[in-house]
C-alpha cells in the first residue's frame, strides 16, 4: 500500500508532518482504498504531529509527500517505509511506483 499526503487525492501537495490526512492506495491497481485522517486534537509539538502521521501509515510500504523533515524520514526508514518527495499528480506517481519500485 502507498500513502499519499494530499488535500484532494489527486495531487501530492502536503508536507508529511503537516498533512491532516493520507489517501491510501493499492499500487498494483492504482486503486483508492481509504482515507485516513489525523485526530482533531491540536498538536503543537512538531514531533507529535509527524509521529501521529507515522502511526497512521505504519502498514504502508511507501509514502508520497511534497516535503518531509529529516527526523520523520529517518523514522519511516526504520519502520521499513520509503518516503518519496514529489510534486505531481497522484496517478502519475502511482504508475511510477508500480513500474520502478516493484511494489505489486
Amino acid at each position: 500500500m502507498v500513502a499519499v499526503a494530499s488535500t484532494d487525492g489527486k495531487n501530492i501537495d502536503l508536507h508529511f508532518g503537516d498533512a491532516e490526512q493520507f489517501f491510501i492506495f493499492d499500487v498494483k491497481n492504482s486503486e483508492f482504498l481509504e482515507l485516513r485522517k489525523k485526530s482533531n486534537i491540536r498538536l503543537e509539538d512538531h514531533t507529535d504531529r509527524w509521529k501521529e502521521s507515522t502511526d497512521l501509515i505504519n502498514d504502508c510500504k511507501v509514502v508520497l509527500c511534497k516535503k518531509i523533515g529529516k527526523e520523520p524520514h529517518i523514522e519511516l526508514r526504520k519502520m521499513g517505509i520509503k518516503a518519496i518527495i514529489l510534486d505531481c499528480n497522484v496517478d502519475d506517481a502511482l504508475k511510477e511506483c508500480h513500474n520502478h519500485l516493484n511494489l505489486s
